[in-house]
This record gives C-alpha cells, structure tokens and sequence, in this order.
C-alpha cells in the first residue's frame, strides 16, 4: 500500500507520497491451501508521484504491479502516450488505460493541475478509482486536503477521540483555509512521515516508508520540493 496526499490551495496544489512497495506470495500447497505471505519484500526507491510536461501531478496508491512489473512503470508509459493532454484529458484517460492493462486493477489515483480558460487558470483536483470506474471531483473553492492509501493513522489524528467514559477531548481542528504553500508543504511531509514512524512501533506490515517525493503545481509552472534520485 502507500499514502498519497494532496492540499489545494490558493497559491498551488501540493502533493506528496511515500516510496515503499510491498510484495507478498501466495503458496498453493498440494493439499489444497493456499497461504498468502505478506511483506516478503519491499523496495524504498518506488515512485508513486509524477509531473506531465504539461504540469499534471499524478499520484498512484493500492495495486503496485501490473503483469508482475511494477505499475510506475505503466504510468510513465500512460505520461509519454498523453504528454500533451490537459488535467482534465488526463483524469479521463486514466481509467480505460489501465483497465486495458488489467481488467481486475484496483489502484487509486490523484489528479491535479491547472486549466488555461484564456482569462484565469482554473484549478482542478480529482480522485480516481480503478475498481469502481469512479472519478471524483473535489472542490477547491475553498483549501483543503485529501488523502488515500493507508490512512488509518493519519485518520486517528485528525479525528475527534473519547475517553473510556465517552467524554470528548477537545478536538483542535486543522485550519487548512488559513494554509501558506509552505504550511501545506511541511503539512504533506508531516503526514506522510508521522505515518510511517507510527507503523514502526505497531504490529502490523511497514506498508509506508522510504523518502518522501513532494511536488508543486502553480498556475504558471511546477517543480520538486523533493524527490528522491539513482545513486550509486
């Protein structure tokens, strides 16, 4: 899995991922069961966030593979075959694509980037779901945040808590209208790093972790906060 977040703003949209795949194996025994392993294998050098020569962010959560090859590879093709498209040509194609690669895919997508209307630079954001043939469209009257992926974490903070006697604790909200692009760029890293050092300390699969890749798109252009490279 992963965790892929997105802040809409005023001034640009923020995106951000981690870079942790996990792979399990599924063992058909002789006698009939079928044992899955899960996290048998992990890579930290994943990319779940792309920028199209036309400042479309993309970013990809939920099935990692496609054919047994790993889906970053699939979506550089799609960026290549649509490098001239639009956010909104984009968000449509992405569905009969990938579907056309796997007909079972079941992986999330955010979208973003600007529309060129001739007087003013739309903003626009979508979220896209593979196994419904679902798009959302969010609105970005107003700043926000949305997120998908392993959220439970994430959730559990921004979410209102009880004591053991059903009293509420006070609940501080997070005021995203009020966020600057740099509050919305340590907010993306924040969120995905608090994600993963929470899991380190919990019984259950590191399915976040490696550096975090953030991505800026503003009306005029788009650029890497941060973005991990090959080395030796």
């Amino acid at each position: 899995m992963s965790l892929i977040i997105a802040l809409h703003l005023g001034e640009g949209i923020v995106m951000a991922s981690d870079s942790r795949t996990t792979f399990s194996t599924t063992i058909h025994k002789q006698d009939g069961t079928i044992v899955q392993n899960n996290g048998v294998h992990y890579s930290d050098s994943s990319y779940k966030t792309f920028l199209t020569p036309k400042g479309v962010g993309i970013s990809a959560c939920g099935q990692a593979s496609i054919n047994n090859k790993p889906i970053a590879g699939y979506i550089e093709s799609f960026i290549n075959e649509h490098k001239d498209e639009c956010v909104d040509e984009i968000k449509d194609a992405i569905i009969p694509y990938f579907k056309a690669l796997c007909q079972t895919i079941d992986t999330d997508f955010i979208v973003g980037g600007y529309i060129n209307t001739g007087k003013t630079y739309e903003q626009k954001l979508y979220r896209i779901f593979t196994s419904s043939d679902k798009i959302e469209s969010i609105n970005t009257d107003i700043q926000g945040a949305i997120w998908d992926g392993e959220i439970d974490v994430l959730s559990r903070v921004l979410t209102t808590m009880y004591t053991q006697s059903g009293n509420a604790l006070t609940d501080y909200q997070i005021p995203f209208n009020h966020f600057t692009i740099q509050d919305a760029i340590d907010f993306a890293k924040y969120a995905i790093q608090t994600t993963i050092d929470t899991m380190k300390f919990q019984q259950r699969g590191k399915t976040v972790g490696g550096p975090v890749d953030i991505l800026i798109i503003k009306p005029d252009n788009a650029f890497w906060i941060a973005r991990k490279e090959l080395h030796k």
